[in-house]
């Protein structure tokens, strides 16, 4: 790891349940990226050498990213990723690209399964109202080059077919945010978190599985924006998972996502 990656993880000390530790570490990723403490709600403690203050960059950063300017904004957004923002268009898109991208044979008649594939999508999309630059056909093709090039050859293999860690993670990120930002009470953050936990205990068996959806997840959603990078970004959040796991100060290692599993399902550093 590197030597930012084995700086301890943050705690504040106070006084909060091991299933709420638990909530939060469904977020664990981005806590650890915003140097947060594991145990708090609001994005603690305020960071040194920066001109603005926490709440000062969780509001921008929830303008530029989500589009997030307000409560309900920050509820509309929990909302669909509680159920399901890209990990069922990774579901569906998934298996197709793997399959096309293992087709052996072109049949000049038929033009391969992927065209097919582009068809049957391409309509979906007009269905579901996903056109142009969001149609689902140009999602299977980001992703069947990713796999035709070897990008997802660095993510966990055979790879996960449940990416919903990847929205479920984000759901703890938002909420977060939007309390640090004013927008959301604690009661409310904490309400939606733990229904967060109960959907990633309902998908995965433990943090390993966790973390390995959360990934596929991101580099699926990287992909789909820019090959280049969703390449460069394999090597980087696989780092940054890997501390999780092995981190003795992790969330990760403090509380399992299973309450009773064995070290919280993580592998041994």
């Amino acid at each position: 790891m590197s030597k930012g990656n084995l700086e301890p993880d943050l705690w504040s000390g106070v006084g909060v349940s091991e299933d709420r530790v638990r909530a939060l570490a469904v977020g664990a990723y981005y806590g650890r990226s915003w140097g947060a403490y594991n145990d708090t709600v609001a994005f603690q403690p305020e960071l040194t050498g920066r001109s603005d203050t926490r709440r000062e960059a969780t509001i921008e950063g929830l303008h530029e990213s989500w589009g997030v300017d307000n409560g309900e904004d920050a509820r509309d957004t929990i909302r669909r990723l509680l159920a399901g923002m890209h990990s069922p268009l990774f579901s569906l898109i998934h298996p197709l690209a793997v399959a096309a991208a293992g087709e052996s044979s072109y049949r000049p008649d038929r033009g391969g399964i992927s065209s097919g594939h582009r068809e049957f999508l391409h309509i979906l999309s007009q269905i579901r109202g996903y056109e142009g630059a969001a149609g689902l056909d140009r999602d299977y093709d980001a992703w069947l080059q990713a796999i035709k090039l070897g990008i997802v050859d660095g993510l966990p293999q055979p790879l996960n077919t449940d990416a919903t860690a990847w929205d479920l993670a984000r759901v703890v990120f938002i909420a977060r945010s939007a309390h640090t930002a004013g927008y959301l009470p604690e009661d409310e953050a904490w309400e939606h978190m733990l229904t967060g936990l109960a959907k990633a205990q309902q998908h995965y068996r433990n943090w390993r599985q966790f973390g390995s959806g959360f990934l596929t997840g991101a580099i699926y959603w990287a992909a789909t924006q820019d090959l280049a990078a969703a390449r460069e970004q394999v090597g980087e959040r696989r780092e940054m998972l890997y501390g999780l796991y092995a981190r003795p100060s992790s969330p990760w290692r403090r509380v399992a996502l299973h309450p009773g599993t064995p070290n919280g399902g993580v592998p041994q550093s």
